[in-house]
């Protein structure tokens, strides 16, 4: 096994230039997320190469290519964040500080490791290597590349992973306001890539904390790192040959969702008219984006009572047209059904039914499930399928939220009270 692992590592590394070279040539989609994510990925080959010439037995004859790629750490948290960034905020520009938060702690590491490459290979050697014992200049650099480069490495990247990971969060909820399915568009790629990430970033961590005492050797932790890394590469690219939309960036129903709380055209007129006929003061556009719903709603001119007259419009046309079962119907489609504005009609809902857009369609998608399972013996999928949903997780999901138990379980259910 261990004659196996420099040719695992260096099979990974082509993996991961391929994907990476494949993401950079791509024209469509989103170009921008395709070029970070090419470079993440190309991070990644870095790492591999490294550990290619540590399981080969090359790194003393190659030093000056680990001193070359030595400032990696710095650039995953970057790299992600701004993939992530660019998946949920497609298009908007980065503020000039931020660019320079974002940039500025690479490559400063980049400009105290790389002027190693002047020095001795030996000597480089034992400075990454973190020997003892050098003189007091060289000690000091070894101290700065060793455990205070450790530290902010810890640091740097956790803060960037948090953030990444409550960016696609927030992103569900803003598609959850505006959409009744999220199949192609909730970035559940994005949250695979985010988990895989944070394995890796696991492992790492306990190959770096853990005791060679406790451990018996760190050199199986080491190896199983290396591994996870052609893992995480290699289901990257079995995922971009099954699903070839990673590669172009779900950037229309970004933009959608980000401005979902926004009205449009010919609705935003009539809710105004309706505003006006009963006597409130005006319509105001609210963001769907701000913190909480009483601040989200607070400069709305929708009154209680208006908004208690549209839901009750709005579920006589759910019980007599049934849109819910499109399963590609969105709040936009049915705001315009209603001549109301989105905002309105997402105000109203939120405020008068205490849930979402997402939800709210579901319940009637759930609802009209339950005949079927209970009165045919139709399969679960056919059955999700004529209720609305577009796959058999997403009304496993809806069912288990608004009935509290699984499909199978309601039928179980029925089927005994029937015979007793």
């Amino acid at each position: 096994m261990p004659d196996l692992l420099p040719i695992l590592f260096l099979l990974g590394a082509a993996q991961g230039g391929f994907l990476a070279f494949a993401l950079l040539t791509h024209r469509g989609g989103n170009r921008r997320a395709n070029r970070y994510l090419a470079c993440y990925m190309l991070v990644f080959v870095a790492a591999l190469i490294d550990y290619f010439l540590d399981a080969a037995g090359l790194t003393p004859h190659y030093v000056w290519l680990r001193t070359l790629i030595w400032p990696k750490e710095f650039f995953y948290g970057v790299l992600i964040f701004l993939y992530c960034r660019e998946l949920t905020a497609p298009g908007r520009p980065l503020k000039p500080w931020l660019v320079l938060l974002l940039w500025v702690p690479p490559l400063l590491h980049c400009a105290v490791t790389w002027p190693l490459l002047w020095l001795p290979g030996d000597l480089q050697y034992q400075i990454l290597l973190n020997v003892e014992g050098l003189p007091p200049l060289y000690n000091a650099w070894r101290l700065l590349l060793g455990d205070v480069e450790l530290f902010i490495t810890i640091v740097h990247l956790s803060v960037f992973l948090l953030i990444c990971l409550r960016m696609v969060i927030q992103h569900r909820k803003r598609l959850e306001h505006a959409y009744s399915n999220l199949d192609r568009i909730g970035l559940n790629w994005l949250r695979n890539l985010l988990i895989g990430t944070l394995c890796v970033y696991g492992l790492w961590l306990a190959e770096e904390f853990f005791s060679e005492d406790l451990l018996a050797g760190r050199e199986w932790l080491d190896v199983l790192l290396g591994l996870s890394m052609v893992v995480l590469i290699y289901t990257m690219g079995l995922l971009g040959l099954r699903q070839p939309q990673i590669f172009v960036a779900e950037r229309n129903g970004g933009e959608s969702a980000s401005g979902a709380g926004q009205a449009e055209g010919n609705g935003e007129a009539a809710a105004a008219a309706r505003v006006r006929e009963s006597g409130g003061p005006g319509y105001e556009e609210v963001s769907s984006n701000q913190a909480t719903p009483s601040a989200k709603y607070a400069r709305s001119a929708l009154s209680p009572d208006l908004a208690a007259s549209l839901v009750q419009e709005l579920e006589q046309l759910m019980a007599t047209r049934a849109p819910h079962l499109n399963p590609d119907l969105s709040l936009s489609e049915l705001a315009a059904t209603l001549s109301v504005s989105t905002n309105y009609l997402s105000q109203a809902i939120n405020q008068q039914l205490d849930m979402n857009f997402f939800d709210f369609v579901n319940s009637y998608r759930v609802g009209s499930a339950l005949p079927l399972l209970a009165g045919t013996d139709r399969t679960i999928l056919d059955v999700a399928m004529e209720s609305g949903f577009n796959s058999k997780s997403a009304f496993y999901a809806a069912f288990r939220k608004h009935q509290g138990m699984t499909p199978g379980a309601y039928r179980k259910e029925g089927a005994r009270l029937n015979a007793a």
